[in-house]
């Protein structure tokens, strides 16, 4: 009995092992205390749960020592670092159930450190753009003017990809500030609030379903054994 005990422990973990939940939103975890980190550049995997998808981009800490003032935590995402030409973009993909709706939100303000003024954002889901703004005007280190912004969609498999892109090149400046995020959230239609998980996708219900066959058909044979 111990041994297939051990085998669907054994199970259940390699189920939990396939789990991408999305992850650290607020961009608080990483290979190193964002103040600041700069120029990171694409491919990298230093902010946890992202990747720096094209360019490269800023990862700011807490005013007054290090960066502004986040919306959440200490940290934020300038999304356009200095050397990229003036483009910068992160993503992460995390779990889904196919069919299902989600709700995304996020905190949007800009680096009012340079221009342009206007700082543009490109929200990407699943292959669909959302195109976002943000007016610096007035902006401070202690006064970003955050916003939140939301938008829903329906994911079309087992795990979906969000992609954050800033796009300031040709816009004047010095093209090394873009627009800043933080405060990413996910979540299924209808949960309660924030800090609710994201489903788990179809190859955790997979493994999950794996476990109770197993459990299913060892039980079967101990009762089998004790008749006889």
């Amino acid at each position: 009995m111990k041994s297939w005990l051990t085998v669907v422990a054994g199970l259940l973990l390699a189920g939990a092992a396939i789990a991408a939940p999305f992850q650290n939103g607020s961009f608080e975890l990483g290979g190193s205390t964002p103040c600041n980190t700069f120029n990171i550049p694409a491919g990298s995997s230093l902010i946890t749960g992202w990747v720096v998808s094209t360019g490269n981009i800023d990862w700011y800490g807490a005013a007054p020592n290090c960066g502004w003032q986040a919306s959440d935590g200490v940290a934020s995402i300038d999304l356009v670092g200095s050397g990229a030409g003036g483009i910068g973009g992160i993503q992460q993909t995390f779990d889904t159930v196919a069919g299902s709706t989600y709700q995304v939100s996020f905190d949007l303000a800009g680096n009012y450190a340079a221009l342009p003024v206007v700082k543009p954002l490109a929200v990407t889901l699943n292959g669909v753009t959302t195109n976002y703004t943000f007016d610096t005007t007035g902006a401070g280190l202690l006064n970003m003017g955050w916003t939140t912004k939301t938008l829903s969609f329906v994911a079309t498999g087992s795990t979906s990809t969000i992609t954050f892109v800033s796009d300031v090149s040709g816009l004047g400046g010095s093209n090394n500030a873009g627009a800043v995020i933080d405060n990413v959230r996910v979540l299924a239609a209808g949960a309660a609030g924030p800090g609710l998980p994201v489903p788990l996708g179809w190859a955790n219900w997979g493994a999950a379903l794996l476990v109770g066959l197993f459990a299913a058909a060892m039980l079967g044979r101990m009762r089998t054994r004790t008749r006889r």
